[in-house]
């Protein structure tokens, strides 16, 4: 049985740099905080916090995890994915029941409808991710940031899995680990409510075992939802260029749509 509260709170209460925002003595052994520092800065027992993390609690209120999400520092997103993560909360998806995750695959009429949204705003950089970050549209500057990934079969273009295993990722993109550390976040966060999903189970355990950098990330349950910011791309000439991207949450479950424009 999973226990993706009390993991999560683990992950986050033994990041060393929360212990560091805190002050603590650096030479301590303990890697972040304590159990005893966290409930005393959330007002609850040692007992009840060592039972959230084990997963003995059925259903923490609101008040509980709202001193949980200061006391751990969290961020907006990291604070909704801990109320998401309560018991009872998530629901459970199936492949019929969730367009999202291999959106407009078996219907030409989304297919179409995707491909023509790319299309209208060429020539910018353009496309449509689903939730497992697998590009479901893309015009064609919109795979050519991404060097070789239009080679690929439709269902093999995954972003993610490009960032964190394609060397040419590194040298396109010079701010590189912020990027590849974020589409790590971002994974987690748009599978909140679904974490046990036999495809995001395949494609994490894949990663995995091909990336150590991912294995380390996704063990730290970085959360982050994807928003706008400015980058800078590494040109086919080696020039560097400044580039904006925003981030369109499309009403379809779970698809996003990432437009690239000129800083």
């Amino acid at each position: 049985m999973t226990n993706e509260l009390g993991d999560f709170l683990r992950a986050r209460r033994t990041n060393p740099a929360l212990a560091s925002a805190d002050g603590a003595d650096p030479r301590r052994r303990t890697s972040g905080l304590r159990r005893e520092e966290v409930a005393a800065a959330s007002g609850i027992s040692v007992d009840y916090y060592t039972r959230l993390e084990q997963g003995r609690v059925g259903h923490p209120s609101d008040a509980v995890l709202e001193a949980l999400a200061r006391a751990l520092r969290l961020s907006r997103d990291a604070r909704d994915h801990l109320f998401r993560l309560r018991p009872g909360v998530a629901s459970v998806r199936t492949g019929s029941e969730d367009p999202g995750v291999r959106a407009g695959s078996d219907d030409p009429g989304a297919r179409a409808r995707l491909a023509a949204l790319v299309e209208a705003v060429s020539p910018n950089p353009a496309y449509i991710l689903d939730r497992l970050s697998t590009m479901v549209a893309a015009n064609a500057e919109g795979l050519a940031l991404y060097a070789g990934i239009g080679d690929l079969a439709p269902a093999d273009r995954n972003t993610c899995r490009y960032l964190m295993t394609d060397p040419r990722a590194r040298d396109r993109f010079v701010e590189w680990e912020e990027i590849a550390r974020g589409a790590v976040a971002h994974l987690r966060s748009a599978n909140a409510d679904d974490l046990s999903n036999p495809d995001l189970q395949s494609l994490t355990s894949e990663l995995r075992s091909r990336s150590p950098l991912f294995d380390g990330w996704w063990n730290e349950h970085l959360v982050e939802r994807r928003r706008g910011s400015l980058r800078h791309l590494r040109t086919d000439e080696g020039d560097v260029v400044a580039r904006r991207y925003d981030v369109l949450y499309l009403p379809d479950d779970g698809l996003r749509m990432t437009l690239w424009y000129a800083g």
